[in-house]
């Protein structure tokens, strides 16, 4: 740990607490007593949420007590930079102790598992309402309103569009509003597919489109550059930090799973349970590829990272049956008041809202890097891994030596923020998604030979001389 206000070397940090505070009233600083701090932030919680690891030679599980309802405060920042995981305002709260271990005779060691104050009420918490209007609006309410979540950290919403009438069923607020943005469409882009996630500058209910720009042409920039290599300059400390420890890649370009869940294609079938008759709508993701914003789309050369060669005489995203969605509706004369509200809009969310969701894990990559409190979850990075392929002698441009599936801008998912006060070390296991290539990959037809055609044969008979009168049994051993 430092106190110093710039940085001395990639992974530093300053820990500013940390307090626990008892039910009995009782504060204890442990800042000398941490022996490992590990906080949680992904695009797919609504809440933060982490551990801590105590070396306790005082007895303070005893004093406090420790009982699973203290309150936790501190904050992590990197020295120099504006970003701040800030818990002294907002406060975390131990819910469990997950270990408790003697060391030595004098010396036992405790693992606090903690999150915000929002998920812990979150689960004493039922909402019970009805409501009419945007989704934005019910989801603000179901976040401020202290009869719900009551919570007073920042709010980013993007305004939804269509008018909806919801009875909600006693769900706790996380449930009620990961119902609500499967069908959240955005007021401005028309874009699906919904995000509910709290990262250090509040909660967000946005869209997965205005994370990565506007209007498919404007992009949000990105932070920082991480590289699998020495950074260009040194002796600059605030470079190092986008220095690439180790990085692997897991499960990616999963086509068959892909193509079963609906990535690539579907059909929906509405079904007007009113007026009983039913609408068809096949989704095609090339169709929706250049509407929406993409990682890569900076770059005039960019291209999806689907394959475009054909196969059985399609590209693979023109095979609609391969995945089957029915949906009801209801008719706008249902109601008395004239059915606003009552049309579910499926078509307008439900097969690119899918796609979106399964293009976040369809190519990701995992990596360890020195710790940075300015990076958070929703932000864009950049990524630069160098090319395993033997280069020619006259390659010069980044571009030339770089892997070109694995290089370029990401989103970051997920991230683990792990404080080592015995290493004086703060580092970050992050995990990145992208959804396009800088350069389009080449399409070219599959130039294959055709199997041969098999025989078809009806019920062949077994040839006479390979049967036996009698099936003779093994002899038993005495």
């Amino acid at each position: 740990m430092t106190t110093a206000t710039q940085l001395q070397s990639a992974g530093d940090y300053h820990l500013d607490g940390a307090l626990i505070v008892g039910s009995s009233g009782k504060k204890v600083n442990v800042i000398n007593m941490i022996g490992e701090l590990n906080i949680f932030q992904s695009l797919d919680s609504p809440y933060m949420s982490g551990n801590i690891m105590v070396t306790d030679a005082s007895g303070i599980a005893e004093n406090l007590p420790l009982l699973g309802q203290e309150r936790l405060l501190f904050s992590l920042a990197t020295p120099g930079l504006e970003g701040e995981i800030n818990f002294n305002d907002y406060h975390a709260i131990i819910y469990n102790v997950e270990k408790r271990f003697q060391q030595s005779d004098r010396e036992q060691v405790l693992i606090l598992n903690w999150t915000t104050l929002e998920h812990y009420k979150n689960l004493r918490t039922k909402v019970s309402k009805s409501f009419n209007g945007n989704i934005s609006d019910m989801v603000a309410d179901i976040l401020s309103d202290k009869n719900f979540l009551g919570t007073k950290k920042p709010l980013k919403i993007e305004k939804t569009r269509n008018i909806r009438k919801y009875v909600i069923p006693n769900l706790s607020p996380f449930q009620a509003i990961n119902l609500l943005k499967e069908e959240a469409v955005s007021m401005g882009e028309n874009s699906p597919h919904y995000l509910f996630f709290e990262n250090p500058e509040g909660i967000h209910f946005r869209s997965l489109d205005s994370l990565i720009g506007n209007m498919g042409t404007l992009n949000v920039p990105h932070k920082i550059t991480y590289k699998s290599q020495p950074q260009d300059d040194p002796s600059n400390i605030y470079d190092s930090l986008g220095t690439i420890l180790n990085w692997e890649v897991d499960d990616n370009s999963n086509n068959f799973l892909n193509v079963k869940l609906g990535m690539l294609s579907s059909t929906l079938y509405y079904h007007d349970i009113f007026n009983k008759n039913i609408q068809k709508f096949e989704y095609d993701y090339n169709d929706t590829y250049e509407s929406r914003n993409s990682t890569n789309q900076e770059d005039k050369s960019s291209g999806t990272l689907i394959p475009q060669a054909k196969i059985d005489e399609k590209i693979i995203s023109e095979y609609s049956n391969s995945k089957i969605f029915v949906h009801p509706t209801a008719s706008n004369k249902l109601h008395f008041d004239g059915g606003v509200g009552t049309d579910n809009n499926a078509e307008e969310w439900l097969q690119e809202s899918m796609s979106r969701k399964l293009q976040r894990d369809y190519f990701t990559l995992k990596f360890e890097t020195y710790g940075n409190t300015d990076i958070m979850c929703g932000d864009m990075v950049y990524v630069q891994i160098p090319s395993n392929k033997t280069l020619p002698s006259t390659a010069n441009s980044k571009k030339e030596v770089m892997d070109p599936l694995l290089s370029g801008r990401y989103m970051v998912t997920s991230i683990r923020h792990k404080v080592m006060p015995d290493q004086a070390m703060h580092s970050m296991y992050m995990t990145v998604m992208k959804d396009s290539l800088e350069t389009a990959a080449p399409v070219k037809d599959l130039n294959v030979s055709e199997p041969p055609q098999g025989e078809v044969t009806n019920s062949p008979k077994v040839e006479s001389k390979r049967l036996e009168v009698v099936t003779k049994k093994p002899s038993l051993s005495t």
